[in-house]
């Protein structure tokens, strides 16, 4: 029987086995690759105790390391880069390999053959330069669609799930989108809302980057979808840099396809201005030992966002100074029954065919009470009407409508890194990434819970935040262990905030005078008042303007208006990574262990449908029943209604992880790849006790 501390444990072990030919490259969380290799004369004998030098190119660090008896050698936890590589002995020519590129987490084999001769000779080889390619709108993480296995989440028009337009949103072998792991120069860079990537540095200052989407070592977990791995430029013993804008133009952009030209609604092409601009300056502070790098990137974007297709009420179905009533003649007869007659005997200038207010019967035919469908003003819904201003005037018959505003975008982006050399066995690397971005959605679409005609949408406004401490210390040729602190910050303060904020009550525009007519002031309800102050069964949020907003009203088949139901949610997340590890060759092994713990907080006030929310969706009891629910909305009569609160949570979580490995060179040609790895996730707790948590 387990003791209550195991059954509140909850963990995972992992082992994996396989085998795999010696060129397959195996890959660990580390930024570091290793390089294999080994040296033959040029009969084929293997020779040992060969003098191997590799230097980085740009900074001029060099690592030795020297051939074993049966001539083979190992180079672990190398930095990526562009590396001279030259292999030394007594009585034979001096072999060197430059422009050798080593990628991320990469396993590179470097065999080589030694000619005969004096040592000042020299055999020189150099590798060919990797190309680049480009990238529409300068995301980094568009690169993981190249990967086979991979297909990206945007532009499936998903957008109940959050994130899902986001390049970093990719579904791996069938996984789910949030399942990735994203890390930059080996530090966590997961968003702790939807786990997506929270770094994502400009292409101009990454230096490498690979995508791993199956046969992880042991040294991988946490999560079952990809693993992606960034490492950014550091600095060289020469001073270079760049300077670049790019940008697109409406005028530059094609017609897009028009697919609402059916319902006599034209396609006209939507604004699209875009400017990033910014540049790069990185180089020595003191030659062969300490380098900086640095970045800068700005996003101005003013783009055109198409609402989807909606149906609004007509001009005849929109009463006016001249027109005292509601005309839905284009509709079939109404073939519904006003059950009970209590919310027209409610407006004492309703006068129907079957009588007038406060006198009109229940259980009566709307063909009766509005014959050819024709409402007279005094019967509709004061709020309803006065509403009609938020909702702009199709220009087809159908009432069909598509709006396109204007979404403006304004981002800065700043990273920093420093490289410093402490002594020929021990160096230092610290980076710093702080992105803002600020955005005016005109369409709260959060949850696909916005309103679809302009005036309701939303403000964002993400902060994102990295420090990275790396130390690296090459106890021996051999041994070298590799700790890294990291801290993430996401700062959300303003996230889905409405444009359109005040109290419910002051939520409606301002009633003309010909609808004040109608309605006898304090006989009859505007704006969702119940005219009883201090009444609790009204909307009354009382959370203050700041918060409060217009109800939000779905009409079935029609539109929506209001404030986004599910509600705005400043957050906040902090994640405190610290990680360790040591690999070590050992003969024909390739060791490697550590361990990772991570400290996440959360904390985040959401304001859930705080407004109210009302369904137009023809299921009152007194629907009208008509071709739309156009009519139900005007008269007034939703099937539903429902309101949320503001509550908070303060969510914390501790992680464990730890690894062993092993790469075992058994023959020149064969190579075993095992390691067991163990995961320890706590319960997810709320220091306000306020959310729950199963404990088995």
């Amino acid at each position: 029987m387990s003791s209550p501390t195991s059954r509140r444990t909850a963990f995972s072990v992992v082992l994996v086995l396989s085998f795999s030919l010696l060129f397959t490259p195996a890959f660990g969380q580390s930024t570091g690759g290793r390089i294999i290799g080994r040296v033959a004369d040029s009969t084929g004998a293997v020779i040992s105790g060969v003098q191997i030098t590799l230097a980085n190119e740009a900074t001029g660090v060099s690592r030795d390391t020297k051939t074993d008896q049966n001539g083979d050698y190992t180079l672990v936890e190398v930095a990526p880069g562009n590396y001279r590589m030259e292999y030394a002995l007594q009585g034979f020519k001096k072999n060197v390999r430059s422009n050798v590129t080593l990628e991320i987490n990469q396993v590179l084999t470097l065999n080589a053959t030694l000619q005969p001769g004096a040592t000042q000779e020299t055999v020189e080889v150099s590798s060919e330069a990797p190309l680049e390619l480009p990238l529409n709108a300068r995301d980094t993480y568009q690169f993981l669609q190249l990967q086979p296995g991979v297909m990206s989440t945007t532009g499936t028009g998903n957008q109940i799930v959050y994130g899902s337009d986001k390049s970093g949103s990719v579904s791996v072998n069938g996984g789910r989108g949030r399942a990735n792991n994203f890390s930059v120069n080996g530090g966590d860079a997961n968003d702790l809302f939807v786990n997506l990537p929270t770094v994502q540095p400009s292409p101009d200052s990454i230096e490498e980057f690979r995508v791993l989407t199956n046969t992880f070592d042991a040294e991988y977990g946490r999560n079952s979808g990809s693993v992606v791995n960034v490492i950014t430029k550091s600095g060289t013993n020469n001073f270079h840099g760049n300077i670049y804008e790019f940008f697109r133009n409406t005028k530059l952009n094609a017609n897009p396809y028009c697919f609402t030209e059916s319902e006599g609604v034209a396609c006209d092409k939507p604004q699209f201005n875009q400017n990033q601009f910014g540049g790069t300056f990185g180089g020595p502070l003191k030659k062969d030992r300490t380098f900086f790098f640095a970045s800068y990137e700005g996003r101005r974007i003013r783009q055109g966002i198409p609402s989807q297709l909606v149906f609004v009420p007509t001009l005849a179905e929109r009463p006016s100074a001249t027109q005292p009533f509601a005309d839905f003649s284009a509709e079939s007869p109404f073939p519904g029954t006003l059950n009970t007659a209590f919310p027209l005997n409610q407006r004492p200038n309703c006068v129907t065919g079957a009588g007038a207010a406060p006198n009109i019967p229940d259980g009566v035919d709307y063909a009766t009470l509005f014959p050819g469908n024709i409402i007279p003003l005094g019967c509709l819904d004061p709020t309803a009407v006065d509403l009609l201003q938020y909702i702009p005037t199709p220009l087809s018959a159908s009432g069909a409508l598509v709006t396109t505003p204007v979404q403006p975008t304004r981002g800065d982006q700043f990273t920093v890194r420093f490289d410093h050399r402490l002594n020929s066995k021990q160096n230092l690397s610290v980076y710093y990434y702080f992105d803002d971005d600020h955005t005016i959605s005109p369409f709260a679409v959060f949850e696909a819970a916005g309103a679809s005609v302009p005036g309701f949408g939303s403000i964002i406004n993400d902060r994102y935040q990295q420090w990275n401490i790396t130390h690296t210390w090459t106890l021996s040729n051999t041994t070298v262990n590799e700790f890294r602190f990291n801290y993430n910050r996401e700062g959300q303060g303003t996230f889905q905030h409405p444009i359109f904020t005040t109290t419910v009550q002051n939520s409606c525009p301002t009633p003309p005078s010909w609808l004040l007519a109608a309605f006898p002031a304090g006989s009859t309800p505007f704006c969702f008042d119940d005219l009883q102050p201090g009444n609790p069964t009204g909307i009354h949020p009382n959370i203050g303007p700041e918060h409060e907003g217009l109800p939000f009203i779905q009409v079935s088949g029609g539109f929506n208006i209001g404030n986004n139901g599910e509600g705005e949610l400043p957050q906040v997340g902090n994640s405190f990574q610290w990680s360790d590890s040591i690999s070590k060759v050992m003969g024909t092994h390739s060791l490697k262990f550590g361990g990772d713990v991570r400290r996440q907080r959360f904390d985040q006030l959401l304001y859930f449908d705080v407004n109210g929310e009302f369904f137009v969706d023809q299921t009152s009891v007194n629907t009208t029943d008509g071709d739309s629910a156009l009519s139900d909305y005007m008269l007034g009569l939703p099937g539903g209604y429902g309101q949320g609160s503001a509550q908070h949570e303060n969510v914390r979580s501790t992680g464990l992880y730890l690894f062993a490995q092993d790469s075992w060179k058994m023959k020149p040609n064969l190579t075993l790849n095992y390691g067991l790895r163990w995961e320890l996730n706590t319960p997810i707790a709320d220091i306000g006790k306020r959310v729950q948590t199963f404990r088995p």
